[in-house]
């Protein structure tokens, strides 16, 4: 079954990470009913990280889902994603 590409709405993303931003200049166009964690592993493949099991997506100091789509986290137009460790509390 052929899906109607006509409809299809897209975004504009980049992913942030302490070790470096994917795409490195710009924003890579992508469909709004995807799910971000397609884009989270495409960046970690590219920056070559190991470990992000335990990592937080957020956007405007709002963590998203990455399960979940951009249209289901409420993500419009363009938007980064900084990606990373939680910031664990503590302290002494």
């Amino acid at each position: 079954m052929k899906e109607n590409k006509c409809n299809e709405k897209f975004i504009k993303v980049a992913v942030c990470t302490t070790s470096g931003r994917v795409p490195k200049d710009d924003f890579v166009s992508v469909q709004t009913d995807q799910p971000i964690e397609i884009l989270l592993h495409e960046a970690s493949k590219e920056l070559g990280l190991t470990d992000t099991k335990d990592w937080i997506a957020q956007t405007d100091d709002r963590e998203i889902n990455p399960k979940l789509s951009y249209q289901e986290n409420k993500l419009f137009d363009k938007v980064t994603i900084d990606w990373g460790p939680s910031e664990g509390g503590g302290g002494a």
